[in-house]
């Protein structure tokens, strides 16, 4: 992991040699942007792992599959979550699977909970990874036709500032569609937008879920779609954090297919963490620091500003001091006010210095990349620095995430 050194005071610098400073600012910005994105592969092992959809109904029934991959026993605990509501205290059972042992539980809603009928998903919590899956299903005589629906660790389940897309929608009459999510501890509200395969769209809806509560609604029915024919639901989660997808069922076979939703492409739907950047001037000058997102917010935005840029009339640099920034800053501030600029101002008269006051604009892009601008103007300073007072040429930024150790 990097670690951003940031003094505590100004400090007054000497005009750097450029290729020196160039290098050291492209060697930062590489390094901070290789790394690994948490990927999410099918069947993905996690401790605390959400089914989004399960049933029994009518013919319809639920099997549930828990693999311990582990070297040793493992106690799960299954949790079903009603549909429709909150689910602080819901239904629990334990089990004991020993390593590599799959705990097979058919018909699980009845034969398990004890339910004859009911619509919802499963939580499954372990305390080591555990690999788990379902099957939703008919039974009819001797044939039987359904789908799958993975467990989705709750860590790569899509939060706050992320975006999932489902793709292959259908409502018309040959095919109808259901969409199904359920929500995280915090639950989360969903910003939903249905596009042509053109990029046209088509409807939108905002839906908010309360804390781990499941949801299934067919597409005509959620918003004013009418008829179409292989949209693409893009659903942005606003707070919170949820798994989303959909089944497309054919209307005359009633045969459903499950139709999963994307992660970002940076293979991470969590918008939360900490963001190295770097500062640059137009001659690749480079100073960075540290933006800490929190809960979809920003909770710190630390660094260090030197403005080689601001010259005199003899090309020398005017203000040759390197602050901390960011202390003035209001915290916590929204991300996007952050995308659309936050104005603040740092006293350094301690320091016997002036005041810079700052507008930062910063963008988080696939939850993974930092782009923006900062621009300073500085006032009070005293005779001997007053090279600091005035508008300061904007500088760009550019950075990424850093790596979960």
């Amino acid at each position: 992991m990097i670690e951003q050194i940031i003094i505590d005071r100004p400090i007054q610098v000497e005009t750097p040699r450029r290729n020196t400073m160039r290098y050291l600012a492209y060697f930062l910005l590489c390094t901070a942007l290789i790394a690994p994105a948490a990927t999410a592969p099918a069947l993905t092992p996690g401790t605390d792992v959400l089914v989004p959809a399960a049933g029994r109904v009518s013919t319809w029934i639920t099997d549930l599959y828990i693999m311990n991959p582990g070297a040793e026993p493992t106690t799960v605990t299954v949790a079903w979550l009603v549909r429709g509501q909150a689910n602080p205290n819901p239904a629990e059972l334990t089990f004991t699977i020993g390593p590599g042992e799959t705990l097979t539980l058919p018909d699980v809603i009845l034969e398990d909970f004890g339910f004859a009928a009911g619509d919802g998903a499963f939580r499954v919590t372990a305390d080591i990874e555990v690999v788990v899956n379902s099957r939703i299903y008919s039974a009819q005589d001797s044939e039987t036709f359904g789908q799958g629906f993975e467990g989705t660790p709750i860590g790569l389940a899509t939060a706050s500032g992320g975006r999932t897309d489902i793709v292959g929608l259908s409502s018309n009459s040959q095919f109808r569609t259901n969409v199904y999510a359920c929500a995280g501890p915090d639950g989360a509200t969903l910003d939903m937008a249905l596009v042509a395969p053109d990029g046209t769209e088509i409807a939108t809806k905002t839906k908010s879920l309360q804390a781990w509560m499941p949801f299934l609604k067919r597409i005509d029915q959620l918003m004013a779609s009418g008829d179409f024919d292989d949209g693409t639901l893009r659903v942005t989660v606003r707070d919170g954090s949820a798994v989303v997808g959909a089944s497309k069922v054919d209307s005359t076979s009633s045969d459903p297919t499950t139709l999963e939703g994307s992660v970002s492409a940076s293979g991470t739907t969590d918008v939360n963490g900490i963001y190295q950047f770097a500062i640059y001037d137009s001659l690749s000058y480079s100073t960075g620091g540290n933006l800490v997102v929190e809960g979809g917010a920003v909770e710190a935005l630390d660094g260090t500003y030197t403005n080689w840029d601001k010259l005199d009339g003899s090309g020398d640099s005017e203000c040759t001091w390197q602050f901390l920034f960011g202390w003035g800053l209001a915290i916590p501030a929204s991300l996007e006010d952050l995308e659309d600029g936050v104005t603040f101002s740092d006293d350094h008269s301690n320091f016997g210095l002036g005041v810079l006051t700052y507008t930062v604009v910063m963008e988080i892009r696939d939850n993974l990349y930092v782009t923006g601008t900062i621009d300073a103007v500085g006032s009070d300073f005293p005779a001997g620095d007053d090279g600091c007072n005035g508008t300061f040429p904007q500088l760009v930024i550019y950075g990424g995430k850093m790596p979960v150790e």
